[in-house]
């Protein structure tokens, strides 16, 4: 029987292994009406979390962090893609590649996001060489979840 996966203070759990996917950091664009501002971004893949993409976006005190389907992020690479809070959509400009528009918020005022869309697909590419496409539940240890319920 395998050992629950640690948390931290959070609840958030710890990587039982070393993450075999790098996290990406780049420098995004903030857009808020016609003005941009640069905003530190970083995405990072825990196999042991195969359906999640962690991002975060800023750095200290006023870092938010959002939990985002890696299939949806990828899918949102090549269409436009979401609903609600989360939403992804391919920008031509750019770049070679162009960019990739996130928008998260509901109601109020959502935050945009632009980040490179060609450098976020060749990150992607590294976590479904990770986990390929279809294979996620087989890295989850079931029985270790099942306890940290209480199931077990």
């Amino acid at each position: 029987m395998s050992e629950p996966r640690r948390r931290g203070e959070n609840g958030r759990a710890w990587p039982a292994t070393e993450p075999t996917v790098a996290p990406w950091r780049t420098t995004g664009r903030r857009v808020h009406a016609d003005l941009e501002f640069p905003i530190e971004v970083g995405f990072s893949y825990d196999p042991d979390d195969p359906w999640a993409v962690l991002v975060g976006f800023g750095r200290g005190e006023h870092a938010v962090e959002w939990t985002l389907s890696r299939e949806l992020l990828h899918r949102g690479t090549r269409t436009p893609c979401g609903e609600g809070d989360v939403q992804f959509w391919p920008l031509r400009q750019g770049g070679r590649d162009g960019r990739l528009r996130i928008r998260l918020g509901g109601t109020g005022v959502p935050v945009l996001v632009d980040v490179d869309r060609s450098a976020l697909r060749a990150w992607l590419a590294k976590t479904f060489e990770a986990v390929p496409a279809g294979t996620e539940a087989t890295h989850i240890d079931w029985e270790a979840e099942a306890a940290h319920i209480g199931w077990v």
